[in-house]
């Protein structure tokens, strides 16, 4: 890729309502929410498909000579928010075009972030995020808007598992590069093998969800219960077929560093880049240390944000990794 994909240009906006003939509304019969815990939510039955046409969803193209890359944001766990918005600014400022989205409301949800947030399980929320997901790279593949060899993911948190398990079914002949941050390795689990490139994005302080200050998101185990039931399965084959809760469910997941050392001795196009002065969601702002309940008292460490420096470096390193494709 030339420098001249990086030169910001003027947006357009498509409206999708106006091609009719793609729409993929919910179903009547679509999934609902199941209390499994109290104050915990799983989501049941049938999910949603990806429906351009659907009110959360922003298809953004720059106005270039040539079709431009696109690059597709899987929204992290509290829904799609400010932090996937400021993340698309950012990659349409460089010549990209960027398609973000909301599966949950595509699922016909509408709770608030605080909800999803704190009282779903990774699961539900990553099953859901992961059939969109898929959705959105099919419905991309037949667009003539962008450069459909030239198709990248990023997704943040629960957004980042769900685009680590699209890296498993991508065809590299579409797709270049997938970017995963704060990823955690409970919901869908990490995938066995990956067919494209990915780039694990790490913040230096993010302690999301660890127990102490210090639990190193890159570190963190979970409970094998956390990757639900087989029987709910939709993803390629991975870590959850042998870390579930019909299985093992008190048994401890691999950490996402374990992970990419496992995926670095097969050989996979896979590394970690890491950020001074950020935590979980970098984009979402500036640096902040909180804390957050899970359910009705699981409290845990939640910082999020960081510098505009780290976001700086991020996309850099994303320019470099771009032109070197």
């Amino acid at each position: 890729m030339t420098s001249k994909l990086f030169l910001a240009g003027a947006i357009a906006t498509f409206s999708l309502i106006a091609l009719a003939d793609t729409c993929n509304p919910a179903p009547p019969d679509v999934a609902t929410l199941v209390e499994i815990a109290p104050s915990m939510f799983n989501v049941k039955g049938k999910l949603a498909e990806f429906d351009p046409c659907h009110r959360s969803v922003d298809f953004d193209v720059p106005r270039t000579d040539a079709k431009p890359p696109l690059m597709i944001i899987s929204h992290g766990g509290a829904g799609l928010g400010q932090a996937e918005r400021n993340i698309a600014r950012a990659f349409r400022s460089q010549g990209f075009a960027t398609l973000i989205y909301d599966t949950y409301q595509m699922n016909g949800f509408n709770k608030d972030w605080r909800f999803w947030a704190a009282n779903a399980t990774n699961e539900a929320r990553q099953r859901m995020n992961y059939k969109v997901t898929l959705g959105a790279y099919q419905w991309a593949l037949k667009n003539d808007k962008i450069d459909t060899n030239r198709i990248y993911f990023n997704g943040v948190s629960n957004g980042a598992a769900t685009v680590v398990n699209i890296a498993a079914v991508a065809d590299p002949k579409h797709v270049k590069g997938v970017f995963a941050e704060g990823l955690p390795t409970t919901g869908l689990g990490v995938p066995d093998q990956l067919k494209v490139p990915v780039r694990l994005i790490n913040g230096k302080l993010d302690n999301y969800a660890g127990r102490k200050e210090d639990d190193w998101r890159w570190l963190l185990k979970e409970r094998c219960a956390y990757n639900g039931r087989v029987e709910d399965f939709i993803q390629a084959q991975g870590s959850a077929l042998r870390c579930n809760w019909d299985k093992n469910e008190n048994d401890l997941s691999e950490s996402a560093m374990e992970w990419y050392e496992a995926q670095k001795k097969k050989n996979a196009d896979i590394e970690n880049w890491w950020y001074d002065n950020a935590a979980h969601s970098m984009f979402l702002g500036p640096l902040s240390r909180d804390m957050r309940t899970w359910g009705r008292n699981d409290t845990r460490y939640a910082w999020t944000g960081g510098d505009q420096s780290a976001r700086d470096k991020f996309i850099d390193d994303i320019k470099t990794f771009v032109q070197s494709k």
